[in-house]
C-alpha cells in the first residue's frame, strides 16, 4: 500500500463562519482512506478541519473574509500530497425562515 493520490476539491459551499468542501481521490493507495484534513486561509491565519468522510468543514472563520482551500487524505500508508488550493470563498450567514418584510405584511 503506499499514500493516497492528491486530493481533488470537486465543490465548495459555505454558512455561517464555516466552509464546506467535498473531495474525491483518484486512487486510495491501496489502502481504504481513513481521513481528510482541509486547511484555509485568509493570507494571515490558517484554519483546519478534518472528516472521515469526503465532505469536510472548516469552522470559526470570519463571515465576509475570503479563503482559499486545500485538502489532503490519509490512509494507514501516509498522507497525500496537498490539493491545489480552491478559488476564494467566502462564509456568510444565510437566515432561514420567512422574510423580515413578510412577517411585517403579517403583522399589520
Amino acid at each position: 500500500a503506499s499514500a493516497p493520490s492528491t486530493p481533488q476539491i470537486v465543490s465548495t459551499d459555505y454558512g455561517d463562519e464555516e466552509i464546506y468542501l467535498s473531495v474525491s481521490v483518484a486512487n486510495n493507495g491501496g489502502s481504504a482512506i481513513t481521513s481528510y484534513a482541509a486547511t484555509c486561509t485568509d493570507g494571515t491565519a490558517d484554519y483546519t478541519g478534518t472528516s472521515t468522510t469526503s465532505r469536510i468543514t472548516v469552522s470559526g472563520l470570519t463571515n465576509g473574509v475570503s479563503y482559499s482551500c486545500s485538502v489532503t487524505a490519509t490512509n494507514a500508508a501516509g498522507t497525500s500530497t496537498s490539493s491545489a488550493s480552491s478559488p476564494s470563498i467566502a462564509p456568510e450567514y444565510i437566515p432561514v425562515g420567512l422574510p423580515i418584510w413578510l412577517l411585517y405584511e403579517a403583522t399589520k
